[in-house]
């Protein structure tokens, strides 16, 4: 599963930093057609992204892979390294579907006046989805924490207020015991 770590750590030495979270998801557009399935990877100073690359297969032995190389990483390609403190987030349901959006800014802040439309990343899988949309959130809001340079940078939270719904709230409930009222745990006491 860790596709970008491996090719970071085979192929990349020079830059490697480890990853905070890493997952697939899909580049869609504002009507939330899929364009592009990308491997996501966030550090503690860039967000990465890696995909696949097929290369039609010239000869009848092209499934035989020379001996050491990893067969989850043989057509995957480092696409793209962009810094952090030129991105902002934002994390948004629409309905059934989580997403993430991204922003190229400016050094002041602001966001970029250019034609280029935000890059809308859709949380893929049945199962995990929320998990790892929950994941992101919570790793881009620490690196905000943590690092003042990209706090002043991104200039908004990486939530919106409609991030937490109703069915998101935790509904914690404490149970208080009283003290036993035995006479064997009231003569244990001297009482």
């Amino acid at each position: 599963m860790f596709r970008l770590q491996k090719v970071l750590m085979a192929e990349y030495e020079e830059i490697y930093e480890p990853l905070l979270v890493e997952n697939p998801n899909v580049l869609v557009d504002f009507h939330g057609i899929g364009l592009r399935q990308y491997q996501m990877g966030l550090t503690c100073n860039h967000l990465l992204f890696g995909c696949d690359k097929f290369v039609k297969a010239s000869t009848k032995l092209s499934w035989l892979l020379p001996k050491g190389l990893d067969h989850e990483i043989e057509s995957f390609e480092l696409s793209c390294i962009l810094p952090l403190q030129f991105l902002r987030f934002h994390f948004y349901r629409k309905g059934n579907r989580y997403l993430m959006n991204v922003n190229a800014i400016q050094p002041s802040g602001q966001c970029v006046l250019t034609r280029e439309q935000p890059m809308i990343f859709e949380f893929g899988g049945h199962r995990y989805k929320q998990h790892y949309w929950h994941t992101w959130r919570e790793h881009v809001a620490s690196i905000r924490a943590l690092q003042s340079r990209y706090n002043l940078i991104t200039g908004a939270s990486p939530f919106s207020s409609t991030d937490v719904q109703l069915e998101d709230e935790i509904i914690t409930m404490a149970q208080v015991h009283r003290q036993p009222s035995l006479c064997i745990s009231a003569c244990r006491l001297g009482i």
